[in-house]
């Protein structure tokens, strides 16, 4: 999960940003493509989401996966073309704000930010089942760990520290060699009655599993800012887009069979997190310790760049009259947008403490999240639609109509995206107003 900044609006929104004289070194290859791709998709999600999803909609969840794994396909080789056809600074906002103008641009924005609260308290919490799983620590103990985690990760950003990616590439590769060992020694325990009855609680169930897991396939987006500095763009950016997917898919499908087959999900499960039990059941007690080390470690690196990127949005929102002037200060000494951070950090807060008070779990706060999220993706396929030609654009279609029919399963939260959406273009349109009648 990445945030990105939005450009300053222009009069003509949709005209040709400038490139700069100096260019970037190209020093990205296939395999480092490919490492950059499997990095920002997998996360957070492949530690519990495949227990999420089976309480869901049972073992056809397993359809979820492999339909949201098809849609990655259409999603990666449209971002990779918009990265190739339409190089612009500033990610995926950006070329909805070409496509359609600063308002949409602002829209886009403030969909993602509105997932922040629900997104890093469902991140805390899920670090804090880790790291309490080898303790046996309940649950007033696990909100205190995450409200710690949520600290610390904001704390560290206003004094300007981040962690660097190696920290994140360490977490992802031990994790990544811990499914592999808990899945290949998982594969005896897997039972075939597990997968009876398919569909116990109906197939619409796998419309909304695919909505939770959704969290788990974000991250396509990520590669765009990254096209110049290819060594082959036109050769590399696509082949590195379907390697990465099958991979992913592949991680994803094999650890979510064993979850079904072994049954390591639902109340009569034991009390660990997902993966935690199943690394328990596979390895023995002694395994608790690392997957707790990873699994919170995992879910903290990502965090606190999380963190920084979406406060730079709300600081390029800000600058661009799309949020308060207010929220666009920077530190005097430390040069970060601190008032955005407290803002944020206040609110993540809030979620959380209004998630201990109603007796919810994070996995509960997850479609709150992966509503908005599939918004903006809409958006950025619709953006793709009207940039792109030819097969690109068909892709994009694909893609487009994929999400549209994944948003629909939201429900209710429907009405909150639009909530937000309203607002965004209200608070939008009236600024620019502003901005043209003192110009």
């Amino acid at each position: 999960m990445r945030a990105h900044a939005l450009p300053r609006p222009r009069r003509d929104a949709r005209r040709r940003v400038s490139t700069p004289t100096a260019r970037l070194r190209r020093t990205v290859g296939l395999r480092s493509a490919v490492a950059l791709y499997v990095g920002a998709v997998l996360g957070t999600g492949i530690l519990v989401l495949p227990a999420v999803a089976a309480e869901t909609a049972g073992p056809a969840s397993l359809v979820a996966w492999a339909g949201l794994s098809l849609l990655s396909l259409p999603l990666a080789l449209t971002f990779a073309a918009l990265a190739r056809r339409q190089p612009v600074a500033g990610g995926f906002t950006a070329y909805i704000v070409r496509a359609f103008g600063t308002r949409w641009g602002a829209i886009a924005g403030w969909l993602f930010l509105a997932q922040v609260p629900t997104g890093t308290a469902f991140v805390g919490l899920l670090a804090a089942s880790y790291l309490a799983a080898p303790f046996a620590l309940g649950r007033d103990a696990q909100f205190v760990i995450a409200s710690a985690f949520i600290v610390l990760a904001y704390g560290l950003n206003l004094l300007g520290l981040r962690l660097v990616g190696a920290a994140q590439a360490v977490a992802t590769v031990g994790v990544l060699g811990l499914v592999v060992v808990v899945v290949l020694a998982s594969v005896r325990d897997v039972r075939a009655d597990a997968f009876a009855p398919l569909a116990p609680f109906g197939w619409p169930a796998v419309g909304f599993a695919a909505v939770q897991l959704f969290w788990a396939f974000v991250g396509w987006e990520a590669i765009t800012p990254l096209a110049e500095e290819f060594h082959s763009p036109e050769r590399d950016l696509r082949r590195a887009s379907v390697l990465s997917v099958g991979i992913v898919a592949v991680v994803y499908l094999a650890l979510a069979t064993v979850t079904v087959g072994t049954h390591a999900y639902g109340p009569e499960a034991s009390g660990l997190p997902p993966f935690a039990r199943m690394a328990e059941r596979a390895l023995g007690s002694s395994a608790l310790v690392a997957v707790g080390i990873a699994g919170g470690l995992l879910c903290f690196t990502p965090l606190n760049a999380y963190v920084a990127g979406l406060s730079r949005l709300a600081y390029a929102l800000a600058r661009s009259g799309d949020l308060p002037a207010w929220v666009g200060a920077l530190h005097p000494w430390t040069g970060v947008p601190h008032r955005a951070l407290g803002a944020l950090g206040v609110a993540c807060l809030i979620a959380l403490g209004a998630t201990y008070a109603a007796d919810l779990h994070g996995a509960d706060l997850l479609p709150i999240s992966t509503s908005s999220f599939i918004a903006t993706y809409v958006l950025s396929m619709a953006a793709a639609v009207r940039l792109l030609r030819g097969a690109d654009a068909v892709l994009a279609a694909v893609g487009l109509v994929a999400c549209v029919i994944v948003l629909a399963f939201v429900g209710a939260l429907v009405a909150w995206l639009v909530a937000v959406a309203v607002a965004a273009s209200l608070y939008s349109g009236r600024a620019h107003r502003a901005i043209v009648r003192e110009a």
